[in-house]
């Protein structure tokens, strides 16, 4: 199949596109496709493109919280272009495209002296994903900062989501229960505050996180879900599974919630280790962990 002279959209059309090379983790098989639409008409095209041809697509921000399993994806992988990495301000307002990555937004908002972004520094995903996912730490979300986002469904419909319709959870959304909704734009609403205390803030949450998380070793961030009443770094750490390695994955001495790739990792090394700590967490403590990574 000619997809490039089918969709004749002014972004890009990559066929046979290794996924470790769009994942986090640098683990993955090959997509069929890797499109990048480069504004709304092509976004549309290339659902409408899917649809006609039957073909199963998957929308990706950075692929940081992305297992993708080592026989690849057969469809087509999508990436927003650039006209979804526009940003605007009107006081405590901000509109911003689902391809803008979380930290130019941060910086777009510290400069203007807006406050609420604090705890999402350093997570390396896009609005977009970060929307669909509820992003968040320590005890702060994403969501608790949105009031509404530009959806374009699977038949190229325009809708928009107040924050009330989105289904809000821990680490999900209407979005992710649905995956047939792309967001393409997000409105927030911050607060004003003092640049130099939203300055601080951001440097003790880097602080915190450098020091309790492998940020230099290839890693989709937590692999696992916190069940209720402990964490699950503490339940896996406890369980005595801190360290232990199957090929190149392992779970990270640093931060037990963590599965990195210590070089050449497949994504059965990651699933069989995934396996073998939920086994050792359900032995000794009789829960089952749920994984917060999402597995192509």
């Amino acid at each position: 199949m000619k997809i490039e002279e089918e969709l004749r959209i002014k972004g890009k059309v990559i066929p046979h596109k290794p996924m470790r090379e769009l994942t986090s983790l640098r683990i993955g098989g090959t997509a069929d496709f890797f499109v990048i639409p480069e504004d709304l008409e092509d976004l549309k095209k290339v659902l409408t493109f899917c649809r006609k041809e039957g073909l199963p697509m998957f929308i990706i921000g950075n692929g940081t919280k992305l297992l993708v399993r080592d026989e690849g994806f057969r469809g087509v992988v999508i990436k927003l272009g650039r006209s979804f990495k526009k940003i605007e301000s009107n006081g405590s307002k901000i509109k911003v495209g689902a391809g803008v990555d979380l930290s130019t937004l941060i910086n777009f908002t510290v400069e203007r002296s807006l406050s609420g972004l604090e705890c999402l520094v350093g997570i390396p995903g896009t609005v977009g994903g970060a929307v669909v996912r509820n992003a968040g730490a320590f005890g702060e979300c994403l969501s608790d900062k949105i009031l509404s986002a530009k959806v374009i469904t699977e038949d190229n419909g325009n809708l928009t989501f107040l924050r009330k319709e989105m289904k809000f959870g821990y680490r999900t959304s209407t979005f992710w229960e649905n995956k047939n909704l792309v967001v393409v734009e997000v409105s927030l609403e911050l607060t004003p505050g003092k640049k130099e205390r939203i300055l601080s803030r951001m440097k003790e949450a880097k602080r915190r996180k450098a020091s309790t998380q492998p940020l230099s070793i290839p890693s989709a961030g937590c692999v696992f879900k916190n069940p209720p009443s402990f964490s699950a770094g503490f339940l896996i750490q406890q369980a005595g599974c801190a360290g232990m390695r199957i090929g190149d994955a392992e779970v990270s001495p640093q931060h037990s919630n963590f599965i990195v790739n210590r070089g050449k990792a497949t994504a059965k090394d990651m699933l069989e280790l995934i396996k073998e700590v939920q086994g050792r967490v359900k032995d000794k403590f009789g829960i089952t962990l749920e994984t917060e990574l999402e597995i192509i």
